[in-house]
């Protein structure tokens, strides 16, 4: 069984904040290079279920995958690979060939964000635009409702209004709230939150 930490990155799909995303990813794992840290996005991964493996997909360049395979709740196995077609079939091909999987089932939106947030140790949610949907909100709701708020880390940009509600929820829940200026010192941030979560 190997040890990894999971960083669960959440934010608007706008350009901008997508960009900012990636960048973050990229570079989490450069300053975290060997330390087994691995960070995912909620709309580059699924998760499925056969009767005897779970397994965590990640989507890179829709042409590669990262394959995360818990057995009883622990990662057993980690593999790298090409697509073939699309994820689903991948995924479903691999396990057929490696593990002999006949049935395999993917889990919903709703069930895969759960899952995630049990998994990560911790969870960055930006928010670095006013003129989105706020599905973040969403997101970061759901992670305090279910018990998840220490683990949150809610990077906004300044001069981003937050209403009185969300603060005092924010404050109810003890969610750690910091503000940054521009891409730069988000990545600082980040770095620094990681380092010392990373360690505990």
């Amino acid at each position: 069984m190997q040890q990894i930490t999971i960083v669960l990155l959440l934010g608007s799909y706008d350009p901008q904040t997508k960009s900012h995303l990636g960048i973050i990813r990229e570079e989490i794992a450069k300053k975290f290079s060997g330390e087994n840290v691995y960070t995912v996005l909620l709309d580059s991964t699924e998760i499925y279920f056969t009767e005897i493996i779970q397994v965590l997909a990640e989507l890179f360049n829709k042409v590669k995958a990262t394959l995360f395979i818990f057995q009883n709740g622990m990662l057993s196995d980690l593999y790298d690979v090409n697509l073939k077609n699309s994820l689903d079939e991948t995924v479903y091909d691999f396990l057929k060939e490696k593990y002999g999987i006949q049935r395999i089932s993917k889990e919903s939106v709703f069930n895969k964000f759960h899952a995630m947030m049990q998994l990560a140790k911790v969870i960055l949610l930006v928010r670095d635009k006013e003129e989105t949907r706020g599905g973040e909100y969403v997101e970061l709701m759901h992670a305090m409702f279910e018990g998840h708020s220490q683990k949150v880390w809610f990077l906004k940009r300044n001069g981003v209004r937050l209403s009185a509600m969300l603060m005092e929820y924010l404050d109810k829940f003890k969610v750690n709230l910091r503000s940054y200026n521009d891409k730069q010192d988000l990545i600082t941030e980040v770095t620094r939150i990681l380092k010392y979560e990373l360690s505990s």
